[in-house]
């Protein structure tokens, strides 16, 4: 009996990723072919694109590791709120650092027909660091207000997959870990110094932020396969959405803008953050030594706690790839393309009654702190096989930059315009035994 045990690891750290904050592809065959995997099998990950896959597993024993190299470039342009003169704008390129996220896989086939997984994946996250500011509200000096976020997730997903002659279906039940931080500066408040006049009293930065918040949510995956043919697999995959609540994190944000402040204000925002729901199908196809791929999925941002209220929209991907197989090599193309979610928010009601409006302070929070607005990535990739019992294989993602322009006036910073694009390189070895 064929024995082979799936496991993956990934770890995670703040990162931006291509659909909204997920990454595109979640293994490195995935990820060269534009992050299919709903019908094209490609290994472990299958855990989280779709169980049933693992169906599919033919190797006695496999361990697998690698490794990503995520780097996003994010620059914000604003027409007014600079720290020297706020008549003028600000430009700043977030300075947070590449993420790396290594992985390790392995299998076990309980009987011919159902096959144990088990994986741990870095899946999403997103954030930007533009501190180095003096920020003065008061003065109109506000800068990016020396904003900092971070959001990371982790998925651990237990899977079983069943399959017969041609058809196979498969759950995972989804356990995720998730990491929220958001602080800036809201500006500057006397100092009060009783040995001083009032008039030499020196100011303060009012801080928004206290650290980062953790929270654990559930979740569960159903995925099934049908091999029409030996050469054509037709699949569909549904997961559900993720509840997650960060103490204090998005309410104190913002609350220091107004929301929730008094009776006559727009409500607080709650400190849910729900991973969303999706629904995907795709198609594979061999002809001769080529594999054709093709996903369609909506990422339900829409109806997800916390995003809807940021004015999210649902997110439609196409992800197509294309791998050449020989003997001892393989290599790939793919392409992935998405709406974006995050709208330019005209809503013209005031927060609290002041100057800011609702739709100014969603767009400085959505395109400053969580610009999640890529849109097209082109992948390529490949593999060697070295021996019998070892390959290894690398991908890369470029996704092309996006620029955006919304408003954010009544807010202090003019318009503002968020160019955003992004890298990753993943390099993977397999050995068999």
């Amino acid at each position: 009996m064929k024995k082979i045990l799936i496991l993956s690891t990934v770890t995670a750290i703040s990162l931006f990723a291509t659909n909204g904050s997920n990454l595109i592809g979640l293994g490195v065959e995935s990820r060269a072919l534009g992050g299919t995997g709903i019908a094209n099998y490609t290994g472990a990950e299958n855990a989280l694109s779709n169980p049933a896959l693992l169906g599919k597993t033919t190797n006695e024993k496999e361990f697998s590791f690698g490794g990503t190299i995520f780097d996003a470039t994010v620059k914000v342009n604003t027409t007014a709120g600079n720290t020297e003169n706020p008549a003028d704008g600000t430009s700043k390129t977030s300075s947070q650092d590449k993420s790396m996220i290594p992985v390790i896989a392995l299998s076990n086939r309980i009987d011919d027909n159902l096959v144990f997984g088990l994986g741990m994946y870095g899946t999403a996250g997103m954030g930007t660091d533009f501190r180095g500011d003096n920020v003065d509200a008061t003065t109109g000096k506000v800068g990016l207000y020396n904003m900092r976020s971070s959001l990371m997730l982790m998925q651990f997903a237990p899977s079983l997959a069943y399959s017969k002659d041609n058809f196979g279906i498969g759950v995972s039940a989804i356990m995720q870990y998730g990491q929220l931080s958001i602080d800036y500066d809201a500006g500057a408040e006397p100092e009060m110094d009783n040995t001083k006049p009032n008039y030499m009293y020196p100011t303060k930065t009012i801080h928004v932020g206290n650290g980062p918040s953790q929270d654990y949510g559930y979740g569960y995956q159903i995925g099934a396969f049908y091999d029409i043919n030996k050469d054509f697999t037709f699949a569909g995959v549904y997961k559900s959405a993720i509840d997650m609540e960060y103490k204090d994190q998005i309410s104190q944000a913002a609350l220091a803008f107004g929301y929730g402040s008094h009776a006559g204000a727009l409500a607080a925002k709650s400190d849910h953050l729900e991973q969303p729901a999706e629904i995907g199908i795709g198609v594979s196809f061999n002809m001769d030594n080529i594999t054709y791929t093709a996903d369609y999925k909506t990422i339900k941002w829409g109806d997800a706690k916390g995003y809807k209220d940021f004015g999210w929209e649902d997110q439609d991907v196409l992800a197509l790839g294309l791998k050449y197989n020989a003997t001892d090599y393989w290599y790939g193309i793919g392409f992935n393309k998405a709406n974006n979610p995050i709208p330019n928010n005209t809503d013209t009601t005031s927060v609290a009654g002041g100057t800011n409006t609702n739709g100014d302070t969603m767009n400085l929070f959505n395109y400053a702190m969580f610009p999640a607005t890529i849109t097209k990535a082109y992948t390529f990739g490949a593999g060697y096989t070295m021996s019998k019992n070892s390959s290894i294989a690398f991908a890369y993602m470029y996704a092309t930059e996006v620029s955006d322009t919304v408003s954010g006036a009544t807010v202090g910073v003019g318009n503002i315009t968020t160019k955003h694009s992004q890298t990753a390189t993943t390099i993977a070895y397999k050995f068999k035994f």
